[in-house]
């Protein structure tokens, strides 16, 4: 698939972004079904009606899960990845985007050191006015646990998440100057990501229900 040409789908439109952590182990994923979100790598295997965009960046993931991801896309899913290994890859399913080390772009993904600051980027430049960050936990469950889908490609280690939380930093310094009067907010219960604003799932999910 050639490189995709960013478009505001999304524009004015609130996006939520799926991460891993294992504070969703049992969330109700029924809410999403009329909700726009971006699903970080293995949240795609909750069907196209949750997980509307799949967003990977690691290739090494990539090779793992290549004919799961092609059923996913077969129902109606859409996935991206700037993992620059893929860039001139011939399958018609999968869209690519320039990854960039640092920061938010308009033009490409700051990688940012993780993929949910990735799939931020993403809906940012699909038009979201604002990003609800949803899994983002940033540290191990007490259990041990990196993620609430336990589909994992490598073993679970405290060590990545300090410098996942320092590759926000830079999404939080560019947001203003790249993407303005936009806006990221955490709904992650007990996040160790403090550089966005946060409220609770429980009274965000009831505000939103009154607004229903």
């Amino acid at each position: 698939m050639p490189p995709w040409k960013p478009e505001s789908k999304w524009k004015g439109q609130d996006v939520f972004v799926i991460g891993g952590g294992d504070s969703l182990r049992n969330f109700d994923w029924t809410f999403f079904k009329n909700e726009l979100t971006i699903g970080c790598n293995t949240a795609f295997r909750l069907g196209k009606d949750v997980c509307k965009i799949c967003f990977f960046g690691d290739a090494k993931w990539f090779k793992k899960f290549k004919r799961d991801l092609n059923q996913y896309e077969v129902t109606g899913g859409v996935i991206f990845t700037s993992a620059p290994q893929l860039y001139k890859t011939r399958l018609s399913w999968l869209w690519t985007m320039g990854r960039e080390a640092r920061g938010l772009h308009t033009d490409a993904l700051g990688w940012n050191d993780n993929t949910g600051a990735s799939a931020v980027n993403l809906a940012l430049i699909l038009g979201a006015k604002t990003v609800y960050l949803l899994g983002f936990d940033m540290k191990l469950s007490k259990e041990g646990k990196s993620n609430w889908h336990d589909h994992l490609i490598a073993k679970p280690s405290e060590s990545v998440y300090p410098k996942f939380v320092t590759g926000f930093q830079f999404v939080k310094k560019d947001l203003p100057k790249v993407f303005p009067g936009r806006q990221i907010i955490n709904i992650t219960d007990d996040s160790c990501l403090d550089c966005f604003p946060k409220i609770s799932v429980k009274d965000f999910f009831a505000k939103r229900k009154e607004q229903v």
